[in-house]
């Protein structure tokens, strides 16, 4: 009862919150997505180093639900929900009924956290979905039609891949259970093998499939750079030394109200080994540990959002912790007393939690959210911007971005002049950089889009190297010979926003230092910037 009144809470925060404006990621993935709806392959008008899976599934969402931020934040609860249902079941399966439903609760309030980006649809959420779903069904394989359990298994953490690179970890996971289960040692060790070279095989298909799609659609050759050479220099921007600072601000940041469910957990942990819990059930869930963790490592980043993957793994280890309190207190009363008596415990600490972010989850409304978890990024801006260049353009017309605003084409519903939908990886310290910039360069100006978006905000183009000057000056130049400006978005602070359209342009003095322009073609003749 206390977990489904837990997962309602969640359901009704987030459909409050659902018409919050997206962010560049959830633009990226809204993008692509409706690029497939109208038959745009994948890599072929966006570059991005991440596997398309979030893309397909914006794309599904959005064939549903609509293409509006609500209807892909709907997309996002039911998802939300249906992993809560599997740990759950997880929970169920390894440590009983109570711990499962602990777990649920859990889970649905830490991946609800605003710190930890829980609102928004990243690809972190939709990976759990696909990548529990295949160690459930491991855990779960009967001991007839197991092959094909497997197989299915590692077909499903296959396609987690697919949604977020970072999953692969939990690949080696299922090679671990099937490895525990049935009394580990015990089993006979070809048989072993065989089963993991199976759950392999399972995990390779989707890419597999992946690559035959791409290859028929002709942008297999995008899709290789982009997610393998491009993704190496990313991965690599990051050293070693910046591993253990990096990793202590993000979990910091991810903890600042949910702190109390992550230690928990920790109590959960030590009460895994230290109580009487079966091979697989330790082994399970302590693999799924540390695939977790393994799976936010990647460059070193430590992004909130990241922190997503380790929920599971969090919450189950809460539902644990409280099971294994109810056992202690069977000693000393009845067992459906005891089971009372952890959940009020449970239940106290979750009142801290949704105390501690009261704000949050009963009073905030889209915009204030939007602005205080990202400030003065043009997140909400992009919608009025997106809104005039729609009013003003035909549907086949093509615009630009210069920043790191994908969220702009979505809205817009036009197609990029340049498959550079990031800035990001133009002026980044690594070897692709300059060929990147001439590229993006050559799409801009072959296309002659009829509206160029210019964004003056640091945060859309992250410069590490002196590289930005380069698209500056070239900016300024073709948009100056090329183009008239017609509108200027002047963030002055986080509550307030001018816009200055057409005429309104004309001696219109910029505020703050927070803007974003918008320039329209001055003619259809071919136009070239001096360079």
């Amino acid at each position: 009862m206390l977990a489904a009144v837990v997962l309602l809470l969640v359901v009704l925060v987030r459909a409050r919150l659902s018409g919050t404006p997206l962010e560049r990621d959830e633009g990226e993935y809204a993008y692509a997505g409706q690029l497939i709806l109208h038959g745009v392959p994948p890599y072929q008008l966006a570059y991005n180093m991440k596997f398309p899976g979030a893309y397909y599934a914006y794309a599904t969402i959005m064939a549903v639900f609509g293409q509006t931020a609500s209807g892909i934040r709907w997309g996002l609860i039911l998802v939300n929900a249906a992993t809560a249902l599997l740990v759950f079941a997880i929970g169920r399966r390894l440590f009983g009924r109570f711990a499962g439903a602990i777990a649920a609760a859990a889970f649905a309030l830490l991946s609800m956290d605003r710190w930890i980006m829980g609102v928004f649809a990243h690809a972190t959420h939709f990976a759990l979905l696909p990548a529990l779903a295949g160690l459930l069904l491991l855990l779960e394989a009967p001991a007839r039609r197991r092959a094909l359990w497997i197989l299915f298994a590692g077909a499903l953490l296959g396609l987690a891949v697919l949604v977020k690179q970072h999953a692969v970890a939990f690949v080696p996971l299922g090679a671990l259970v099937i490895a525990g289960s049935d009394g580990g040692m015990r089993r006979d060790a070809r048989r072993t093998l065989l089963e993991i070279g199976l759950l392999a095989a399972g995990a390779a298909l989707p890419f597999a499939l992946l690559c035959a799609v791409l290859a028929s659609q002709g942008v297999l050759g995008k899709f290789w750079f982009w997610t393998f050479a491009s993704a190496r220099a990313y991965v690599g921007e990051v050293p070693f030394s910046a591993f253990l600072p990096n990793l202590a601000a993000g979990f910091a940041k991810v903890t600042q109200v949910t702190a109390p469910l992550w230690l928990a957990g920790g109590a959960g942990l030590i009460a895994l080994w230290a109580g009487r819990w079966g091979r697989l059930e330790k082994m399970s869930l302590t693999a799924l540990l540390v695939a977790s963790f393994v799976a936010v490592c990647p460059g070193f980043y430590f992004r909130e959002h990241y922190f997503i993957l380790m929920l599971p793994a969090v919450a189950l280890l809460d539902g644990l912790a409280f099971a294994a309190a109810a056992r202690l207190m069977e000693r000393r009363l009845p067992s459906d007393l005891a089971q009372v008596a952890a959940a009020a415990a449970f239940l106290g600490l979750i009142v801290v939690v949704i105390v501690g972010q009261r704000d949050f989850l009963f009073r905030a409304s889209p915009r204030e959210l939007s602005r205080e978890r990202y400030g003065r990024n043009p997140f909400i801006e992009s919608v009025t911007i997106a809104d005039y260049i729609r009013r003003h353009t035909a549907p086949e017309d093509r615009i630009a971005v210069l920043g790191s605003e994908p969220q702009i084409y979505f809205y817009a519903g036009r197609r990029s002049a340049t498959g550079y939908i990031y800035m990001y990886p133009l002026v980044e310290p690594q070897r692709f950089a300059t060929r990147m910039q001439d590229e993006m360069i050559h799409e801009v100006e072959s296309a002659h889009p009829r509206y160029v978006v210019l964004v003056q905000i640091t945060t859309s183009w992250l410069p590490r190297t002196t590289a930005i000057q380069r698209i500056v000056a070239w900016a300024n130049a073709y948009t100056g010979r090329c183009y008239d400006l017609v509108g200027i978005t002047d963030i002055v602070s986080r509550d307030e926003t001018r816009y200055a359209w057409d005429e309104q342009v004309t001696g219109y003095q910029p505020q703050s230092k927070d803007l974003v322009f918008v320039f329209r073609r001055k003619s259809d003749a071919p136009c070239l910037a001096d360079r």
